[in-house]
């Protein structure tokens, strides 16, 4: 490790401290056996905890410990020991926590410490609720930052992510997860030692790039709005991207409202079919479909020719106006920036939501509406390469599948379901569906997820 530097306590204005809990050095890493000596092994861990008390500066260090030498290597780094009666790793931070909140801080960051490339946890504390950084896995829990007077029950040991996740959703704190190479690398096994510690570190401290790379933050869950709006470019569209969050928020009494850009009249791989039939039918689908969610609210269509969507004034005016009646506190839509999108309704249906919230928000696009401006106060945008919001849809899968299969005229364009009696076809695009959501799920360490680019700022 490089040379020792004495830990420079941050001002107490700061109110957020960081607790490492360091088991006796010389009991440390015994999983290493293959590979280290004893006093190899004491001294990793020993660098490995100083590693990450620098990390914490200039926020006040404590460090939870039963062994003396541990307590006299914090002294000389300039840290706070504290000792705890063990009972495994839960109870030392039960013990460790409450001495946090008696020393007069009220947010406290538990980092583990046996990260080699940890770097400014103080950015941990920035968030006002609970903050998680799960290891590489997206099992354990490498990095935790709660509130120290809310009563969290920490829950260590394999699966421990899930865990304080649902703990932090019991006690309805806002929640970010924050995915971030450098963090997620810890130290358990001999895989875990790279042939060159200290040059992997080294990438981690001195290029930025590198580590703006493999960094990512996503909070979980909006508080259930009283009403929202989805925007899409077809029918269909909307419980793809966003059905089983309509679902949910349904469920919890808010009022869900679609509005559909185009009739779909281009949604079939039948050169001869009857295409205002076909758009009559899918307006019948979508209709079923919303009712399938729950929803109490309306089904509006635009009314542009499927395949010829374009970024036309008189949509956007149309738009706003129904921003404007329905007043959603949540407005849903394609992410319009996505990167080699091939359907052209799909971009231009997410950039005329985005032009059309911005212009519903101000009073003075379109005076002649005649209706009050509105601005939401979130839009989240559904099929984004680079998510950083997850809705927590665990328990609402059916209900997005059984919304979806009401759209049986694109059982075989989209759905993969050539044959409507073929139950094996069903069940493979049901299994596709729920994987998805599993997917997106675990990024958030819950059991099923849609994911989502939040704009907050509008």
């Amino acid at each position: 490790m490089q040379k020792r530097e004495r830990i420079v306590a941050a001002p107490r204005s700061h109110n957020a401290a960081v607790l490492i809990p360091v088991k006796a050095f010389d009991q440390a890493k015994n999983r290493l056996a293959d590979t280290l000596s004893p006093a190899d092994r004491a001294r990793l861990a020993r660098d490995l905890a100083e590693r990450v008390a620098r990390a914490a500066a200039p926020l006040p260090v404590f460090i939870a410990c039963e062994d003396d030498a541990v307590a006299q290597w914090a002294a000389s780094v300039g840290a706070t020991a504290i000792r705890t009666n063990g009972g495994g790793l839960s109870a030392v931070v039960d013990q460790g926590v409450v001495t946090v909140a008696h020393a007069g801080f009220t947010m406290v960051c538990i980092a583990h410490g046996d990260l080699p490339a940890a770097s400014d946890l103080g950015r941990l504390v920035e968030h006002a609720g609970v903050t998680l950084v799960p290891d590489r896995h997206g099992d354990g829990t490498n990095i935790l930052c709660v509130p120290t007077a809310v009563g969290f029950r920490f829950a260590y040991g394999p699966g421990s992510f899930r865990r304080h996740v649902a703990e932090a959703q019991r006690l309805a704190l806002p929640i970010r997860i924050v995915h971030d190479d450098a963090l997620a690398w810890d130290v358990d096994t001999s895989a875990d030692l790279p042939q060159d510690t200290h040059a992997q570190t080294a990438r981690y401290d001195h290029d930025p790039a590198a580590r703006a790379t493999k960094r990512s933050m996503i909070s979980l869950d909006l508080a259930s709005p009283r009403r929202a709006l989805a925007i899409a470019a077809h029918p269909d569209d909307i419980e793809f991207g966003c059905g089983a969050t309509f679902a949910k928020w349904a469920a919890h009494g808010c009022e869900i409202n679609h509005l559909l850009c185009t009739d779909g009249s281009k949604g079939t791989w039948d050169p001869h079919a009857d295409l205002a039939a076909l758009v009559a039918t899918r307006v019948v689908e979508q209709r079923a479909a919303a009712a399938v969610l729950g929803s109490t609210g309306v089904v509006q269509f635009l009314g542009a020719v499927d395949g010829e969507l374009e970024q036309r004034r008189s949509y956007v005016s149309d738009i706003a106006r129904i921003i404007r009646e329905l007043r959603p506190d949540v407005v849903l839509a394609h992410d319009p920036w996505r990167r080699w999108r091939l359907h052209p309704d799909h971009r231009a249906a997410g950039f005329l939501a985005c032009d059309a919230v911005v212009a519903a928000r101000d009073p003075h696009f379109f005076p002649e509406h005649g209706l009050a401006h509105h601005r939401p106060s979130a839009l989240l945008l559904f099929e984004s390469e680079e998510p950083d919001h997850i809705e927590d849809v665990t328990g609402f899968e059916a209900v997005k599948v059984n919304a979806l299969l009401a759209h049986e005229s694109q059982f075989e364009t989209t759905m993969g379901i050539a044959n409507t009696l073929d139950e094996s076809a069903r069940h493979a695009f049901d299994a596709k569906i729920r994987g998805e959501l599993a997917d997106f799920g675990r990024l958030a360490g819950v059991t099923s997820g849609e994911a989502f680019k939040q704009i907050f700022d509008i």
